[in-house]
């Protein structure tokens, strides 16, 4: 019998490791990730899109669709981002309306219990569910429908505005219930030390100014000032040095009769916060490069008097903040103003996740241990022990999941321009862009800076 039940092991290993690497246990995200970023930079967006089509029923569907909603709405295939998009959403919203966690749920958490995190259903992160909004609305833009936009930018801000009620006791509950498990998560805050810089740029882990602003900025395209004016204020909360939103917020509180826009108007000095006769405005949303991929960094955790090396993910290196972007206007250079930080949303929020993540690992290592124990007392030969070991082992990968495709930051350039045709560059565009600004109307040039290639899509407003 013992013989019989180690030949059963041996065969269901690898069948084990295999349906585990088709969602990310075994296949490391980020490796994946890097094949349709470089596609993207080298402008074969088709190749990226291809492959990501494969992965639309896999485990990490939800991953893999953000990408390709991403990937879509830069190579301009409005009607396929819109749809990936659709699906995301439809799935975010599914998932947060179940009251009870759902059997199929409840078996990936076990399966999580002898793997790691990978096995556990990709739900997301909140930076990037609203990430997901913001790009729909570009989606809607595209085709001319600013109603659709504006539904997807307030729920993307409706989401930011209930995050933040429910954040303050949300990493001091993941804390106390480590604790409950018998496991200090403040003994290793030093492993995990080399993300406080990057962290500390942001108020919180999603928080996004650019929906705030591109919400107000539909608002005043479309006449409504005191709704632009509240949205424009609060990108301003998040983003108070940036002078483009310093002067929006001025302008529009003026024409609304607040008292302190006129405070603000004596801060930032004689500035033109608006066009003037036969102008309208150039706004410029520009994204530059990727948000970093998560790296493996193995932690010794004790058990009774075991010491044993698990893997968790962190971001390492130098995540620097954002500098300033050149844009050449008509052969005048300006400079674009900061937003949006994804870089620091990322870090902040794999931050807040650790003691959960140290929680589980803790739980898992005792359940891990507690099997090869098992295998150990039903096999005098030892094999079923070593099988237990060498699983142990090949299973402890951290969860280096997240959505790469994402920009590095976002920023704007808003200037008033005479009406008619202006010459656009930056560096990385094949040749200059000529884009069309109207008279008293607003235009929305939205630019993604890769590594080598530059993506834009002009929105008339």
């Amino acid at each position: 019998m013992p013989v019989l039940r180690s030949f059963i092991a041996l065969l269901l290993l690898p069948l084990v490791l295999g349906g585990c690497a088709g969602s990310s246990v075994m296949n490391p995200y980020p490796g994946q990730a890097l094949a349709w970023q470089q596609a993207m930079s080298q402008q074969k967006p088709d190749i990226a899109l291809a492959a990501l089509e494969k992965k639309r029923n896999s485990a990490d569907r939800l991953l893999y669709l953000q990408e390709r909603g991403r990937i879509g709405l830069l190579a301009s295939n409005t009607d396929a981002s819109k749809q990936d998009f659709d699906i995301v959403i439809n799935n975010y919203r599914i998932r947060e309306e179940r009251a009870v966690i759902s059997g199929s749920a409840s078996l990936a958490t076990g399966a999580s219990l002898l793997t790691n995190d990978n096995a556990r259903p990709y739900t997301g992160s909140l930076y990037e569910r609203i990430f997901v909004h913001q790009y729909q609305a570009l989606n809607y833009l595209a085709t001319g429908d600013a109603s659709g936009a504006l539904v997807e930018v307030r729920r993307a801000n409706l989401i930011q505005n209930e995050a933040l009620a429910k954040k303050e006791n949300a990493v001091d509950a993941a804390r106390a219930d480590a604790e409950q498990k018998g496991f200090d998560t403040d003994r290793y805050d030093n492993y995990f030390s080399g993300m406080d810089e990057a962290a500390g740029r942001v108020k919180t882990g999603f928080q996004n100014a650019a929906t705030f602003y591109l919400s107000a900025l539909i608002y005043e395209a479309t006449g409504n000032t005191n709704d632009a004016y509240i949205d424009y204020r609060k990108a301003l909360e998040l983003v108070p040095n940036n002078p483009y939103v310093q002067r929006d917020v001025v302008r529009t509180g003026l024409k609304t009769g607040i008292d302190d826009a006129q405070k603000l108007a004596r801060q930032i000095g004689n500035v033109q916060v608006g066009p003037k006769a036969n102008e309208g405005e150039l706004v410029i949303y520009l994204e530059e490069g990727f948000v970093p991929p998560k790296m493996s960094l193995s932690i010794p955790i004790w058990t009774s008097k075991t010491l044993n090396n698990i893997s968790f993910p962190v971001y390492g290196g130098n995540i620097s903040g954002p500098t300033s972007m050149a844009v050449d206007i008509d052969g005048r250079t300006r400079e674009t103003s900061l937003l949006v930080d994804t870089r620091a949303l990322a870090v902040r929020t794999l931050k807040d996740e650790i003691p959960g993540m140290l929680a589980r690992a803790f739980v898992r290592l005792l359940t891990k241990q507690e099997m090869q124990r098992q295998l150990q007392q039903q096999d005098s030969s030892g094999l079923l022990g070593l099988i237990g070991t060498i699983y142990s082992l090949a299973t402890d990968q951290a969860d280096l999941r997240s959505w790469l495709t994402l920009p590095g930051s976002g920023q704007i350039l808003r200037i008033p321009l005479t009406a008619g045709t202006h010459r656009i560059a930056v560096a990385g565009m094949m040749s200059p862009l000529d884009v069309e600004v109207r008279n008293g109307r607003p235009t929305l040039l939205h630019l993604a800076v890769l590594p080598g290639r530059t993506y834009s899509h002009i929105y008339p407003l």
